[in-house]
């Protein structure tokens, strides 16, 4: 592909992931629902990285988006890929029960490898609409599952939890002190949507189009960790309302809604560990160059470093120190920074800070 394509896609993907202003649009900040809605749902494996995502889309702080958790306005919870996300409180069971099935499935191999039988699901499930009317710490949860005679060591307490999330029975609710807790959706978001079938996929998929793209079927297909076919049923009933480009043998679509934004550079942004700006997508060439993939995954095993991104690519990787005085931000970028990139990297740590309520230093290590 033409250096000058890939560096038009990058940008309009930024722009779609909520990483570059639209033409027009109020600088103040917008709400973590609104966020949420736009892109659908957003990784949140780690807590941090997760409000972080949010932060960085909104301008919100951490203390505000916590808020709009307490108000129920956003949950986190196992909605697709069996993997923790954020997402909109009235969206969290039907998402879950839609597209949590297929990766349902295929744990049965890893419930047998723990000895989890479907008669203990059941008792847990019963536990748990006993119990978790009202958020529940974590470990509260697991003396829960104990106290009803279920073995909950090892992985087995994640799993049980985490199987009745993908059915739609729990969601995390706030933190306690430092704990994730657990509630039933049920008495958590009372009032939900309930969507048919296709008009669950096509919300889905639509979402995802408009927060993510431009994308490739099978950026869709890995996104909602279905086969190909299923992506296309999504994509079909948008009708034209998905563009298509044809590159190089490759097709990309994109959202005809997609608002107008400005151009040129999409600025320099410190993204959390795990963000759809990686992890949203099958493919990853189009923003971090092979030669880089081993520096910001060491073990390629999925577990990611917080990445500088510089105009919607990967240009190094950072990391955060806590102390009680602040909080220093390590950066360590591929090649040397130019001085409008340090510009922009002193901003985005500044936001950081702003973010978490703390003073941040930057560290700049030289490549």
């Amino acid at each position: 592909m033409k250096v000058a394509d890939r560096r038009r896609l990058r940008r309009a993907r930024m722009a779609a992931l909520g990483l570059a202003p639209a033409l027009g649009t109020p600088t103040a900040p917008v709400s973590a629902l609104s966020v949420t809605r736009e892109l659908g749902a957003l990784q949140a494996q780690d807590y941090l990285s997760g409000v972080w995502s949010l932060g960085v889309r909104s301008g919100l702080t951490k203390a505000e988006i916590e808020q709009a958790v307490q108000q129920r306005q956003v949950v986190r919870t196992w909605p697709m890929r069996g993997t923790i996300h954020f997402v909109p409180a009235e969206d969290a069971r039907w998402m879950s029960r839609l597209l949590a099935g297929r990766v349902i499935g295929s744990l049965r191999a890893r419930y047998e490898q723990l000895s989890i039988t479907e008669r203990e699901i059941g008792t847990a499930a019963g536990v748990f609409a006993e119990h978790l009317t009202e958020p529940v710490r974590r470990p509260d949860v697991i003396a829960l599952l104990e106290a009803a005679g279920i073995d909950p060591s090892g992985q087995r307490a994640y799993h049980l939890v985490g199987h009745h999330c993908m059915t739609g029975l729990l969601c995390q609710g706030p933190m306690i002190g430092k704990q994730p807790s657990f509630v039933l959706i049920d008495s958590w978001v009372p009032a939900s949507r309930e969507p048919t079938r296709e008009e669950g996929l096509a919300t889905v998929v639509e979402r995802y189009l408009r927060g993510h793209g431009p994308v490739t079927e099978k950026d869709v297909a890995g996104w909602l960790a279905h086969p190909l076919g299923l992506a296309r049923e999504a994509l079909a009933l948008l009708g034209d309302r998905v563009l298509r480009e044809e590159l190089d043998g490759e097709t990309w679509l994109t959202h005809a809604d997609v608002p107008r934004r400005a151009a040129g550079p999409t600025g320099v942004h410190l993204l959390p560990q795990w963000d759809e700006f990686l992890l949203g997508y099958r493919s990853r060439d189009l923003t971090l160059p092979d030669e880089h993939l081993a520096r910001v995954v060491p073990g390629r095993n999925m577990v990611f470093q917080p990445t500088l991104v510089i105009d919607g690519e990967v240009a190094g990787t950072w990391k955060r120190q806590e102390s009680a005085s602040g909080v220093r931000v390590e950066v360590s970028p591929f090649s040397p920074l130019t001085t409008t990139a340090r510009r922009g990297l002193e901003a985005s740590s500044a936001a950081y800070g702003q973010f978490l309520g703390r003073a941040v230093e930057l560290r700049v290590t030289e490549p």
